[in-house]
């Protein structure tokens, strides 16, 4: 089974099972992502001690908020009444466009909680930032937000007690790895804002921050498995001498509704290995 916990832009649960076995062949013990996003990686890599960073403050603070349990009962309390509507999801997104791309105004944790974990749940296509309320009505007997919604609440313990044995960092990528790189147990999983889709993301990543962490990367001790798609500055950031490549067919999930019967579009995504002998 597969766990995906939030709808999230670019989240890799589809290909988890791949990136965690070129993790898994590094031996290390101690599974350290670096851009944490939704977590589908670390809820479905197998590695039992596991540190999570993100500098998005909104999922810092809704997986702290899973990790207690009477903070969990009464997030699961907010939102198990809360139906998919337009209006509450319009209504959030205007404090969270009005806050900064955050709903960090929001003074109590799990209201803040709440709100981050709806928005993930209808934005169209993982878009947080600038997707509006989606609810899928064709080509299935329910509707799927919805479904998803319903199971992922049920599930709510199951993520809380994954997230109470994990450590969760709220860190820049830089002084993240600057941290965790020189540990011996560690691997690092890198999983950045992609070239030419950074506006996607609430929080902002520009050229020079794709410079800066290649820099860290290819100088890091550590083993490192990076995702990316091969683009010529990719392979210029990453060089082949240090870097091993492996290629895999998936699914934009960022792609554009282009009519009831079309798919999405096929990409062919890069898995980056560097100190991983497989």
């Amino acid at each position: 089974m597969k766990y995906a916990f939030l709808r999230y832009i670019g989240a890799k649960h589809r290909i988890s099972k791949e990136i965690a076995r070129h993790l898994k062949a590094t031996g290390r013990s101690c599974l350290c992502e670096v851009f944490g996003g939704s977590a589908a990686v670390m809820l479905n890599a197998g590695f039992k001690k596991r540190v999570y960073n993100d500098l998005d403050g909104d999922l810092v603070n809704l997986f702290r908020v899973l990790q207690n349990s009477s903070s969990r009962k009464r997030l699961l309390e907010k939102l198990a009444y809360c139906p998919a509507s337009r209006e509450i999801f319009e209504e959030d997104r205007d404090l969270y466009v009005n806050s900064g791309l955050s709903f960090s105004r929001i003074t109590d944790p799990v209201e803040r909680a709440s709100a981050t974990f709806y928005r993930h749940s209808y934005a169209f296509g993982g878009k947080v930032r600038s997707g509006g309320f989606q609810v899928s009505i064709s080509g299935r007997p329910y509707i799927k937000e919805v479904s998803k919604y319903i199971d992922n609440l049920a599930r709510l313990d199951f993520f809380g007690e994954f997230f109470f044995g994990t450590v969760i960092e709220n860190l820049p990528f830089d002084k993240f790895i600057s941290l965790y790189s020189k540990s011996s147990d560690a691997v690092l999983y890198v999983d950045p804002p992609y070239a030419e889709i950074e506006n996607y993301y609430s929080i902002p990543f520009t050229q020079f921050d794709h410079i800066t962490l290649s820099h860290l990367c290819n100088n890091a001790c550590c083993p490192i498995v990076l995702s990316a798609y091969d683009t010529t500055t990719v392979r210029s950031l990453y060089p082949v001498g240090k870097w091993r490549y492996y290629s895999i067919v998936t699914t934009k999930n960022f792609s554009n509704f282009r009519g009831r019967f079309s798919n999405k579009e096929k990409a062919v995504e890069l898995i980056l290995t560097k100190g991983i002998f497989n």
